[in-house]
């Protein structure tokens, strides 16, 4: 039992390993929910740092309301829309883990700071 226990978490690793998709990645496979996880662990993220920074440095980032949990559909609707008004960018670099930058932008754009 225990060695089929081992062998399911290392193969677990393994398949699991690569969860930093590439634009390519991303737009290749968006549909299927593989990097629904990641992209809310984005959200989760930029939340935090953007609280961070305001809190530390006096700079703010975006100003999204604390009480907006965005579903993943809104999440990859903001991100394609940024793919689309950069796509020229994005295509130069569809190589690189870049849906964190496409998210940051993204939320800039939607909720700006008045």
């Amino acid at each position: 039992m225990r060695f089929y226990f081992l062998i399911l978490l290392t193969f677990s690793s393994v398949t699991f390993s690569n969860t930093v998709p590439t634009i390519e990645e991303y737009q290749q496979r968006q549909d299927t929910g593989l990097f629904d996880g990641y992209l809310y662990g984005l959200e989760n993220g930029l939340d935090w740092g953007s609280e961070y920074a305001y809190r530390k440095h006096d700079v703010v980032l975006f100003c999204k309301p604390n009480d907006i949990m965005l579903p993943v559909s809104e999440i990859k609707k903001m991100i394609n829309e940024e793919l689309e008004i950069r796509k020229s960018f994005y295509q130069k670099y569809k190589k690189e883990p870049l849906l964190g930058l496409a998210l940051r932008n993204a939320f800039t754009r939607n909720f700006p700071c008045n």
